[in-house]
């Protein structure tokens, strides 16, 4: 049977490549949901929407995930474009891999200092499937890995909280692609990377996850 597949996209006034990305993600699967939460997107398209007000933050997108159909979620930052081909990629690679959470971008821990004791992968940059702690950006995985609770889930720790504290057991792998684009919105000196705060938050939750649930 053909394993279905939904996306849900997140945005915070990125609207600019809005409409081209989920363009491309309809082009790819009929099941498509955008997180409006910046509530300024436009568009006549396909697209299941969203929207919040105040913003809930980054936790947005693990809630609609909820709520989608298929068989298998991808969920997706608003400065990716993906290319033709990339949902096989994440099929293909599933089903070499043996399951998990898969992801164009990852970190293998070896410390408990975030941004330095990690080495990064990135699915452009490997030829085959790389197993990690930890991957980001745009994510892949059944519904199984979806349900945790969102108490404590803050913007800045969403991704860790979900794969260090609620399925720190489940396998995660980055896997070997070219079809996808890193948009200029991933630069944006706002974003919540190159924020002081927020990187002080990430560091603090990653140390007490990795202590508790990674180091070896």
């Amino acid at each position: 049977m053909p394993k279905s597949v939904s996306v849900v996209v997140i945005s915070y006034r990125r609207s600019s490549n809005l409409e081209r990305i989920l363009q491309a993600w309809l082009a790819q699967t009929n099941d498509v949901w955008l997180c409006d939460c910046g509530l300024d997107f436009k568009a006549d398209l396909p697209v299941k929407i969203a929207r919040f007000h105040p913003d809930p933050g980054n936790k947005a997108r693990h809630a609609i995930a909820l709520l989608t159909d298929g068989d298998y979620v991808i969920k997706a930052d608003d400065d990716l474009l993906p290319k033709p081909g990339l949902i096989k990629d994440f099929i293909d690679n599933w089903d070499r891999s043996g399951g998990g959470i898969l992801g164009l971008h990852g970190r293998k821990f070896n410390g408990e200092i975030y941004y330095k004791n990690t080495t990064v992968f990135k699915a452009s940059c490997i030829n085959k499937l790389a197993e990690v702690d930890f991957v980001g950006i745009c994510t892949f995985t059944s519904r199984g890995n979806l349900v945790f609770d969102f108490k404590g889930c803050e913007s800045a720790i969403e991704d860790l909280f979900w794969q260090m504290k609620a399925y720190p057991s489940v396998r995660k792998w980055v896997i070997p692609t070219k079809n996808f684009a890193d948009l200029p919105e991933c630069f944006d000196k706002g974003c919540l990377f190159y924020n002081n705060q927020a990187r002080e938050i990430r560091e603090n939750f990653y140390k007490e996850y990795y202590l508790k649930n990674y180091k070896r």
